[in-house]
């Protein structure tokens, strides 16, 4: 982030990426702003939106989403939000298997935490 070469917009993804990490709506709200518009503007805005449990604001969202990894992870987290676990792991798996590199793999971390604690839960 220190890095003064970078865009505003480029920063604003790495912010809303951490915000999103760490649950904090504010974060990802406030470098939402400052990104341009793309699938990572429109990924985050839905991301909010599950966040504050407007689940159907957020369906709408996703169809405006061209990258399949993202339009799957997102639905993948609407189902989780509403308890149909099985249903959200199944499209946390294709979208990992959509997603490349850096991506696959902060994603595939990701629902090692969520699934496997909430599997153990069961």
């Amino acid at each position: 982030m220190s890095n003064t070469s970078a865009s505003k917009s480029t920063k604003a993804n790495y912010q809303a990426a951490y915000g999103a990490y760490r649950k904090d709506l504010y974060t990802v709200r406030t470098a939402i702003r400052e990104m341009r518009k793309s699938d990572y503007r429109t990924y985050y805005e839905t991301f909010v939106l599950i966040e504050e449990e407007e689940t159907e604001r957020a369906r709408e969202h996703l169809s405006s989403i061209k990258r399949q990894w993202m339009r799957l992870a997102l639905l993948a987290e609407i189902e989780r939000k509403l308890n149909h676990y099985k249903k959200a792991e199944e499209l946390a798996s294709q979208a990992v298997q959509a997603s490349r590199g850096v991506n696959r793999y902060a994603m595939t971390k990701e629902y090692e935490r969520y699934y496997t604690k909430e599997q153990q839960a069961q």
